[in-house]
C-alpha cells in the first residue's frame, strides 16, 4: 500500500513560484501539471508578491569578549596547529575567565573563522593554515 504524503498549499504555491523563477518561460499549464495543480492555484502563487526573505539578527559579541579572543587568537600564531584553540576551548575559556556563557557556538566559530584570517593576513603569515578547528 503506497503511503499518501500531504502537501500543504503553502508548500504547493512556494514550489511553484521557484520552478518559475528557475525557469520563467514555463506556462502556467506546464506548472500545473508538473505540481499536480490546478491552474486556478498556479494563477494565485504567480500573482501574489515574493515574500521577503528575513534574515535573523546576528548576536555581537561585546567589546570585551572579542579582545580576549583575539589575544586567544594572537597566541595561537605562532604556536603548531595542533595546539591552537579549538572554538570549544574558547568558549570554555570565555566562561572561566570573562563570565561570558551568553554567545552561542556558532557565533564564537564566525568570528573566530573572520578574525583568524585578518590576524594571519596582518602578520604576515599564511591564512590558509590558520583554519577553524571545530
Amino acid at each position: 500500500m503506497e503511503t499518501l504524503v500531504y502537501r500543504t498549499r503553502d508548500w504547493i504555491v512556494d514550489q511553484i513560484r521557484r520552478d518559475h523563477q528557475l525557469n520563467p518561460d514555463t506556462t502556467p499549464q506546464q506548472l500545473a501539471v508538473r505540481h499536480r495543480a490546478s491552474l486556478v492555484v498556479v494563477a494565485e502563487a504567480l500573482s501574489l508578491p515574493v515574500p521577503v526573505r528575513r534574515r535573523s539578527p546576528q548576536a555581537l559579541l561585546p567589546e570585551p569578549v572579542k579582545d580576549a579572543i583575539d589575544r586567544m587568537l594572537l597566541q595561537d600564531l605562532n604556536a603548531p596547529p595542533d595546539t591552537r584553540h579549538m572554538i570549544s576551548r574558547i568558549i570554555e575559556r570565555l566562561r572561566t575567565e570573562e563570565n561570558f556563557t551568553s554567545a552561542s557556538y556558532s557565533t564564537v566559530r564566525d568570528y573566530v573563522a573572520a578574525r583568524r584570517t585578518a590576524l594571519a593576513t596582518e602578520r604576515g603569515t599564511n591564512p590558509s593554515s590558520t583554519r577553524v578547528k571545530r
